[in-house]
């Protein structure tokens, strides 16, 4: 059992591995020079606007994800030693493996995203962003 769960997590890991915040910065950084209608057909309307000083526009986008896992059992394994005697009244010791299930609760996850448009003259000119949401596959 202790395999199952040590090759659950190693593939969560390498999963994990392949999603990352600097891919979310490079997926982010091809928004630059493209019109903000581009940002609004595959974006959606903003969440908020903002017009700056200088009159360039900044339009955030905030994206709150929430991930469930469901409650399961896992296996736990002891060592259990006991003393004993034998037939022929010898002092003997014997260590057994017990297995027993442990309930793990479910748990959620939340992550959270904010995006930053900067627009001046209906082009994206700067990109930022916040939060541990904040990734994207990364691409070679």
């Amino acid at each position: 059992m202790k395999l199952r769960i040590f090759m659950a997590a190693a593939a969560s890991l390498t999963l994990a591995a392949c999603v990352t915040e600097e891919g979310y910065r490079k997926e982010m950084a091809t928004w630059q020079g493209r019109m903000g209608d581009d940002l609004l057909i595959k974006w959606g309307p903003p969440s908020s606007k903002s017009t700056l000083s200088d009159g360039r526009e900044v339009w955030l986008y905030n994206k709150t994800t929430v991930n469930e896992q469901a409650g399961y059992y896992r296996d736990e394994s002891r060592q259990v030693t006991r003393k004993f005697k034998d037939k022929d009244g010898k002092e003997k010791t014997e260590t057994i493996t017990e297995t027993y299930p442990v309930w793990q609760p479910p748990q959620t996850y939340r992550s959270s995203c904010q995006t930053r448009f900067v627009l001046a003259a209906q082009r994206v000119q700067e990109v930022g962003f916040d939060g541990n949401g904040c990734v994207a596959p990364e691409q070679n």
